[in-house]
Formats: C-alpha cells, structure tokens, sequence
C-alpha cells in the first residue's frame, strides 16, 4: 500500500469540507464524501456526499456522475468503502466496475461489516490503494468510529455561562446560533430532565432554512422519572423525542414518545449504558445541553469527548452555578479535556476543549 501524497492530502481536505455542511442528515450512516479527480490534471470530475437518510452511499453517487470519465481516475473518499449486501449494493464492486484505477481512503471503516473488507476487495481487482489516515476525515467520522470501537456516540457538551459563572439559558447572538448549528449536525440532542422540566426546553433549531433538521430529543430521566409536564414530553411538537430511564423508574409518556430502560441506581439512569442505547439506536454525534449536576456526573465518567462553553459577558447572572466549586474551565480540564481553539463575536467568547485521540 503507497503513501498518500500532498495532493492526496488536499484532495481529502476538500472531501472533508464538502461532506461536514451534511452532518445530522444522513441518520444511522456516515455522513461521507466521494470526489473522483482526473490524475494528470488535477482536475475534479463528480463528487457526492452520502445521500439525505444514509442512502445511496457517496462513491456510488459520485461514479454514477462521473459516467465513463472514471475510467482510469482517482477516487477520493473519506471512509473505505463498504463491501457488504445491506439495503443498497456494495460500493468497493462499483469502484472495480468503474475502472477507477486508485483509491485513496481517509479512514478505515470500524464496522466489523467492513473493516478491511473494501481494501481487500479493491487490492484483489488490481487497484492501487493509499490509506492515508487522515486526521480531518477521522474528525468528520468520530461519531461512526466512537459508535463501532467505543459502543457509545461522539459527545458534545456546551454550556453558556456569565462572567459570574452561573449557567445561561436565554442566549441571544453567537451563543443562539452555534447552539442551533451544533443541533442541526447531531443525530440527538439531550437534556436533563430536570433541566428540562425547568427551562420548559423545546430543544428545535431556530436557523432559517435548518428548521427541517431538528435532531431526535432525548429526555434523561433522574430520580423523579419523567412526565408529561415537560414541554418535550407532553406537548405536540412534530420533532421525535425519546426518554433514557432506569428500569424501574417512573414514566409518563405518550406513545409517541419512544422509552428507553437502562440499568441504573436509585432511579437514575447509568450514563454509559444510556449512551450505549442510543448508540444502539444509530445515534452517532450527540449534543448534550445539560446542567451543572449532568456535567460533572459525564466529565467524571470521562464520557464527553469534546466541550463547547460560552462565556456571554452580556448574559444575566441569575442561573444556577456551572460547577460546585471553583472555575467550570477548571473542572472540564482536570477531566482530561485540552483547549483547543477560542472564537470571539461581540460579547460571547466560545472556547473548545477536546479530548486528546
């Protein structure tokens, strides 16, 4: 297997950028990108993302429009292509009967269905493949893999905080809208039910032209259950929502409303094993918008790979505190999350912390 080259590289950076505006609307399967170039002059002949619902998958997408211009080009993809009967046809046959003459793969796919399997299909009909490992397509796939390696979603937490920091729940501006995107590229959003209960959450993106995209609502039930006196329970909304609850613990829900049962103590919910029901339910990237006792309970448990938090030098300080003692930057590094990257609008300063791969 060569090497990937730099033009390699830039062509999967561009895959990458394609496919991530596409993220939250391809369901249980990854959301990937496929551009096939014309070796000698670089240039881009079809490309496609992972269709709306997860399927046609992108290479199959991509070849389709190349037509007979993929005969002896380059295939970009970010995520090996699959070589296994599900409901649509293998996509690495597709490749051999288009006379792609080399591949070049982003990452290797986890799922047991497919791991290697495409590599060897490809390897076996004389076509050149270069797994590059490519950190951006890892990144754009970090659900799909925590969901095979790790049997949970990739999780996204994000706190809005005041200089004084207590918790924001009213944002305005950047705050608002980083929210809503964040939601519109999650497969599920989830929140305390106590939080829920007090905030009335609708959990629905607000983004003009996104709306259609509001992810499935999870309620995480506590000690006291979950009822239909929460907004996202009781009240009609068009959005599908699900509730997590221990085995035994008390709910009130419309039939409409999907029940989850996990094992758990006192009433609540084991947070590993209710993200481990979600990732059974396909759920790949989730947003978690919690409160101060449901952030530490997941930071200690070391189950948030990345952190948003928003300070709002604007905001309000009348919300509950954001951590127990001390600083909530304090509590999400002693966690093992890094600083990664600061963005700054007007009054909101929005910080990422990631956990180190």
């Amino acid at each position: 297997m060569t090497q990937a080259t730099a033009e390699d590289l830039r062509w999967l950076d561009a895959a990458v950028r394609y496919a991530t505006p596409f993220l939250g609307t391809t369901a249980d399967n990854p959301c990937a990108a496929a551009l096939v170039v014309e070796p000698r002059s670089q240039t881009l002949i079809a490309r496609a993302v992972t269709a709306r619902g997860g399927r046609p998958h992108p290479e199959a997408l991509a070849l389709e429009s190349a037509g007979f211009e993929a005969a002896g080009a380059t295939l970009y993809v970010t995520l090996e292509p699959c070589h296994h009967w599900g409901r649509t046809p293998p996509c690495a046959d597709a490749i051999v009967r288009s006379g792609v003459m080399r591949v070049v793969i982003g990452v290797v796919d986890p799922d047991p269905r497919a791991a290697k399997a495409g590599i060897e299909r490809l390897e076996s009909a004389g076509i050149e493949v270069v797994l590059a490992s490519h950190a951006p397509s890892a990144a754009l796939h970090a659900g799909h893999l925590r969901q095979h390696i790790k049997a949970r979603p990739y999780v996204t937490a994000m706190l809005v905080v005041s200089p004084e920091e207590k918790i924001v729940t009213a944002t305005t501006g950047m705050a608002r809208d980083w929210i809503d995107l964040q939601r519109s590229r999650s497969s599920a959003v989830l929140v305390g039910a106590a939080t829920a209960r007090a905030q009335q959450a609708q959990l629905a993106v607000a983004l003009p032209g996104l709306t259609a995209r509001t992810p499935l609502r999870v309620v995480l039930a506590g000690a006291q259950g979950a009822d239909r006196s929460v907004n996202l329970i009781g009240r009609f909304s068009g959005h599908r929502t699900a509730i997590i609850a221990e085995n035994d613990a008390s709910v009130d829900a419309p039939v409409s409303v999907e029940v989850l049962r996990v094992k758990g103590s006192r009433g609540r919910p084991d947070l590993a094993a209710s993200l481990g029901a979600l990732a059974s339910k396909g759920i790949q990237n989730l947003l978690v918008e919690p409160g101060a006792r449901l952030t530490a309970a997941l930071l200690f448990a070391g189950l948030i790979d990345c952190f948003g938090l928003i300070r709002s030098s604007a905001a309000p300080n009348t919300g509950p505190a954001a951590a127990s003692s001390g600083k909530i930057a304090d509590l999400i590094q002693a966690a093992g999350l890094v600083e990664r990257g600061q963005q700054t609008h007007g009054t909101d300063t929005l910080t990422f912390f990631r956990r180190p791969e």
